[in-house]
């Protein structure tokens, strides 16, 4: 895999989606990324060991609640998408929470504006994902 500035790609793809005002102060590569969302979980941006992950804590994990809505996260999780690596994200319990996630292939990576599409359909989901859960 090749070096990723995470940083570049996000600040490219905020100002190619005229987001650019969300930003305040410098981004770090080396760290965990957060772009808050209004009505929507945070959506998370990770380099680990030159792959870019996208992820989301969904809700606190809850057999009963996740009983209820795994047959709509089912659902939601067939419909596959392009920008990630075996185009399935992930569903994960970690430290308590459902986390939404998936691990960005390289053409996603390319520059600002296919970075931007990935965030586009990432938050598409995210979208429907949050819906199923409640």
């Amino acid at each position: 895999m090749f070096a990723v500035d995470i940083s570049t790609l996000v600040r490219d793809a905020l100002k190619e989606n005229g987001c650019e005002q969300m930003l305040q102060g410098d981004l770090d590569s080396h760290s965990t990324i957060a772009l808050d969302l209004h009505r929507l979980p945070s959506i998370y941006i990770t380099n680990k060991d030159g792959e870019v992950w996208l992820w989301s804590q969904l809700i606190e994990h809850n057999d009963n609640v996740f009983d209820q809505c795994s047959t709509r996260l089912l659902n939601v999780l067939m419909q596959g998408c392009s920008f990630v690596r075996g185009e399935q994200l992930q569903l994960a319990v970690n430290d308590g929470y459902l986390e939404l996630r998936g691990l960005l292939q390289a053409n996603s990576l390319r520059d600002g504006q296919s970075f931007s599409e990935a965030l586009d359909g990432y938050l598409e989901l995210l979208e429907r994902f949050v819906e199923a859960v409640q």
